[in-house]
């Protein structure tokens, strides 16, 4: 699921990209942190994220510095960091363990058997750290496996139950406020986030015979339900208080997480219309 919550990075102004990077880079930081340098093969704009926005309605005081790094030596950046960004290093390292071992189950890939072997420990000790969200992501991920299995085709209810589990991310520690208001924006977004990736995957897992709740489902029907579940997580981002990067955390809810979805469709609208010329030549 990750790679949907990202910014359209042309719409934003030259500071807001710094700002946006800053943040990137400063969840980079935590992750070197939380387990050394290998846990930032996990990283993902996502987690960059949910550091921001929950920065934001928190309040949360922010560390800046100009710095370099593996990955750029020789022109320093931004890196900013809060304690969400520690708190989003450590969901992100329990989430990419989890995705290692479903890339594993799913394609038997060797590597990512490996990699999810190496960050083993230190999940086990970060869900010992956070046993609400522990319990929210094992639980959920166990009973999306099962609807998985089980060939389930109402998007709702695999959709809901990944919902759960990202409402309970959102909430990075109960009671500092806005925990109801963070888990009905985490859940909606949540919904959002499978049927989407659900819809970019359509038409390479009906090739390969895989899993999708939307199988079956009308194509301009896909369209009407993501539009009605962006709805959904826009009227309760709009209830949260922002203080900060409100242009940035915007322009990735509005604009970001339809990127893929518009190039698969492009895609798709290439490939009918090259078929469709192909026999009218013929």
């Amino acid at each position: 699921m990750f790679g949907f919550v990202t910014a359209a990075s042309g719409l934003l102004s030259e500071e807001n990209k710094i700002r946006y990077r800053g943040w990137y880079c400063g969840l980079c930081r935590s992750l070197g942190k939380v387990c050394g340098q290998s846990s930032r093969l996990l990283l993902h704009y996502d987690m960059a994220f949910l550091a921001m926005l929950l920065s934001s309605v928190h309040r949360l005081p922010e560390t800046t510095d100009e710095c370099t790094c593996a990955a750029h030596l020789l022109k320093k950046h931004l890196e900013i960091r809060t304690a969400a960004s520690d708190y989003s290093a450590d969901m992100n390292v329990i989430l990419g363990y989890y995705k290692l071992l479903d890339d594993w189950r799913d394609d038997k890939n060797p590597a990512a058997l490996a990699a999810a072997s190496a960050f083993a420990s230190k999940c086990r000790e970060l869900e010992a750290k956070y046993p609400r969200q522990a319990q929210a992501i094992s639980t959920c991920l166990e009973n999306l496996g099962e609807l998985e299995q089980d060939g389930e085709c109402n998007p709702d209810l695999p959709a809901n139950c990944f919902g759960r589990l990202m409402g309970e991310l959102f909430v990075m520690e109960d009671g500092i406020g806005y925990e109801q208001e963070l888990r009905a924006f985490g859940r909606t977004l949540g919904r959002f986030i499978y049927v989407m990736d659900a819809a970019t995957d359509l038409q390479s897992d009906l090739r390969h015979e895989r899993y999708n709740c939307l199988i079956g489902t009308p194509s301009d029907e896909i369209f009407h339900t993501l539009q009605v579940m962006g709805g959904d997580f826009m009227r309760c981002y709009k209830k949260l208080p922002l203080s900060a990067d409100k242009e940035i955390t915007d322009n990735i809810l509005t604009a970001g997480v339809w990127q893929k979805y518009a190039i698969q469709k492009r895609k798709r609208e290439k490939k009918e219309n090259d078929s469709h010329n192909g026999k009218k030549s013929v």
